[in-house]
């Protein structure tokens, strides 16, 4: 059985009409990741009744990754190591320079925001809504160390 393939109207028996010349079809390279216009790249964190979030966000309202970690426990212990996990996982997702190029973390955790804070050791930063990531949480999440921390 003699099989051809055709894709995007170019056929594999066409013959180029001159050098460097590409057959017809979908032009190259293709681009398939979001892109934004921002140097904002936040990484959101909220929680519900179950489970926490966190969303690598461009300032120009771009996602580049999402996680989720099943919490259904409130204890602050448990939930700063649910959102230190969920931030972990969605800079995993972001590729090369992306997840080195983190400018904040967002926390919304139904209020326990300064004890989540606490918990995962940051630092404070000149500004007291303020809190600098530590040289742990780098470790554990690829979060760059000193990076900002705030409550949203």
């Amino acid at each position: 059985m003699d099989l051809k393939f055709s894709f995007g109207g170019a056929s594999p028996d066409h013959s180029h009409d001159g050098p460097g010349e590409a057959p017809s079809g979908i032009p190259l390279p293709f681009s398939v990741a979001p892109a934004s216009t921002s140097s904002v790249l936040e990484v959101q964190v909220r929680c519900t009744d179950s489970a926490v979030f966190a969303e690598a966000l461009s300032g120009d309202g771009v996602t580049y990754g999402r996680a989720e970690v099943d919490e259904a426990d409130r204890d602050p212990r448990a939930l700063a190591r649910a959102a230190q996990s969920a931030v972990a996982r969605v800079v995993a997702e972001l590729e090369g320079p992306l997840a080195e190029s983190v400018t904040a973390i967002v926390l919304q955790l139904n209020g326990a925001e300064s004890r989540i804070i606490e918990e995962l050791g940051f630092e404070a930063a000149q500004d007291p809504a303020l809190a600098l990531t530590s040289e742990a949480f780098q470790r554990r999440t690829g979060v760059a160390l000193g990076t900002p921390v705030r409550a949203a």
